[in-house]
């Protein structure tokens, strides 16, 4: 009999049954009415979760995908943007910007800080930019940003604002309109709940407006608006995953998404509180906003690969290590999406076994306690 897996990783996440089940079904023509029924309610249910009447544009394509497509359709060569990176995927807004010709100013912190909307303030005063680029939930870290606050910096110098919400949508808020959010980039195998393979943007019409001259085809905004507008398609999209994607979108908004951000609130207490009983030190900080994914360093004389590595090994757990200059310090477990919270028992309580017998000095036994206290006594305000 094979041994049950166990998926504690900042993405991909676990999909529920449900939309496993509708990755099932038959495969329907993406021009025929069964599927323009499926699709008409996935960017419904998409305008409701990205919190906006404006469009959301949907691409068969990774997150980074609908990264490209924002940069591709934003950036001219020669243009100045703001990239506020602090971890992986702040380089890689600054990489894929660069790439397209941008004139890019970097602002750039330590990997584990916390983007300050002050200096983005003194940036802007310094260079004009004519957008800002951000990461809300920084999964490299742990860090989740104030976007709300950087995003009313960036306002102020009449630039626009483009936000990486790819693990953050759907389980801390991302208000696009209320935030006056123009570019929100997402994508459907984090807190969506459904197997990777689509990407999406929802763009303001300011930012619709704005478009750049760089060369686009496949993700041209424009071309791809125009055919959703009719329920037509502007390529063959990948059909079995729209349709996962309108069944997990129905269970998050059923959910509730206040509830949900309630939930992913009291999941990652649950698992910093079980971190600390252990006695492992937090990498990323000790706050609500980091409900995505807990970062630990890993203890002293300890390769948190050797965690990683020793989890799948044992009990088919599998976890993130560190990326980048962070390969080896630290262990990263994600609670996004499909959680609750015996699955972070589960978890911990395997960490706790695996640290312990790599040779760190910890209290058998207390994490599970800890984590279960934490999410059934700590309410939300």
């Amino acid at each position: 009999m094979g041994r049950k897996k166990y998926l504690f990783t900042p993405g991909p996440t676990p999909v529920p049954p449900q939309v496993l089940a509708a990755l099932a079904e038959p495969v329907v023509h993406h021009r025929s009415p069964d599927f323009r029924t499926i699709y008409e309610r996935c960017l419904a249910r998409l305008r409701e979760v990205c919190r906006t009447e404006q469009d959301v544009l949907l691409f068969t394509a990774s997150g980074t995908g609908a990264f490209e497509s924002a940069v591709a359709n934003l950036v001219s060569p020669g243009e100045p943007h703001l990239v506020v990176s602090a971890g992986n995927f702040g380089e890689r807004w600054a990489s894929l910007a660069t790439a397209y010709g941008a004139e890019v100013d970097h602002l750039r912190y330590a990997w584990g800080e916390t983007p300050e909307p002050d200096d983005v303030r003194a940036r802007l005063r310094e260079r004009g930019a004519k957008a800002v680029w951000v990461v809300q939930s920084e999964t490299s870290t742990g860090v989740v940003a104030d976007v709300q606050a950087l995003a009313a910096a960036a306002k102020e110098a009449d630039a626009l604002v483009v936000v990486d919400a790819v693990s953050s949508l759907g389980a801390v808020p991302c208000e696009t309109d209320a935030w006056g959010l123009d570019v929100v980039v997402s994508g459907s195998q984090k807190a969506l709940m459904t197997p990777p393979g689509l990407g999406l943007c929802a763009v303001s019409a300011a930012a619709l407006g704005a478009t750049g001259s760089s060369p686009r085809f496949y993700f041209d905004w424009e071309r791809t608006r125009k055919a959703q507008v009719s329920l037509d398609a502007a390529f063959t999209p990948a059909v079995s995953l729209v349709a996962a994607l309108d069944v997990a979108l129905g269970l998050l908004l059923e959910e509730g998404l206040d509830a949900a951000f309630e939930r992913h609130v009291r999941l990652g207490r649950a698992a910093r509180a079980g971190a600390k009983a252990m006695g492992l030190e937090l990498f990323s900080p000790d706050e609500d906003r980091s409900a995505v994914v807990t970062a630990i360093r890993s203890p002293d004389g300890i390769d948190a690969g050797d965690i990683v590595k020793a989890l799948r090994e044992r009990f088919d757990i599998t976890i993130a290590g560190g990326q980048g200059e962070l390969r080896g310090k630290i262990f990263r477990l994600g609670h996004i999406g499909w959680f609750d919270v015996f699955d972070i028992a589960t978890m911990l309580a395997a960490v706790e076994l695996v640290v312990s017998e790599l040779g760190a000095d910890i209290e058998r036994g207390v994490a599970v306690t800890a984590a279960l206290e934490a999410y059934e006594h700590s309410r939300v305000a």
